[in-house]
């Protein structure tokens, strides 16, 4: 059966090292990392990809979570789709709901180096601040962006060198008193999601060929 992928770049270097472990070659399309931080410009451009492939794969794995309901509303065409069932990419490289659950006590901001590098993030978002208004202002930005966050958790996904990352958000870290804490996946889902059988339900949505995403397909699942 003849497949392309459509993933985030964000999750690129974990994608990439899967499928090469798998020794799958299915045709990539790369979205662009930013997007996940306006929904409508997602749910465009997603769209846009899956006119695009019409009638070149008899099935599309749409490596995305829930994404602020930006998939919400697609329409597919002549291929069967298959969507992991997760609110974000983070979520998928953790391994489960239950893990990201787990993980997320104490209160965690979770992210990877690929989410370091294409995405409006907390480590950009404080260096701006720092570089747009005074000392006093910025702390109290991100302090007010942080409310409620006890620690950092860098996912080692074992594509990145994990002790570059922490040596990175150290000082931010240490300035809005954050623990910074170093967080084993399980690449299951992913690979999983990568190679198939796509059986279960708990974890995939199956989409026949020409169909239209509905936000109760995930409610229902989720």
């Amino acid at each position: 059966m003849e497949t392309i992928l459509v993933a985030c770049e964000t999750i690129k270097d974990e994608i990439v090292h899967a499928l090469e472990e798998q020794g799958l070659t299915y045709e990539v399309v790369w979205l662009e990392g930013g997007l996940h931080s306006n929904p409508m410009r997602l749910k465009t451009r997603v769209q846009e990809v899956l006119n695009e492939v019409e009638g070149r794969c008899q099935r599309l794995l749409l490596a995305l979570g829930f994404c602020g309901g930006g998939l919400t509303g697609l329409f597919t065409g002549n291929y069967e789709t298959v969507i992991p069932l997760t609110d974000d990419c983070l979520t998928l490289l953790l391994g489960s709901l239950k893990a990201r659950q787990e993980a997320s006590h104490p209160v965690t901001y979770f992210f990877t180096d690929g989410w370091l590098r294409h995405e409006q993030n907390l480590l950009t978002s404080y260096k701006m601040s720092y570089a747009t208004f005074d000392e006093e202002m910025a702390a109290y930005i991100n302090k007010t962006l942080l409310e409620g966050y006890s620690r950092l958790g860098i996912l080692d996904t074992r594509c990145y060198d994990i002790d570059k990352v922490v040596e990175m958000v150290k000082p931010m870290a240490i300035d809005l008193g954050l623990s910074i804490e170093v967080i084993q996946v399980d690449p299951s889902w992913l690979t999983d999601f990568l190679s198939g059988p796509y059986d279960d339900s708990a974890r995939f949505l199956r989409l026949p060929p020409n169909s239209t995403l509905d936000l109760s397909d995930w409610l229902e699942k989720l």
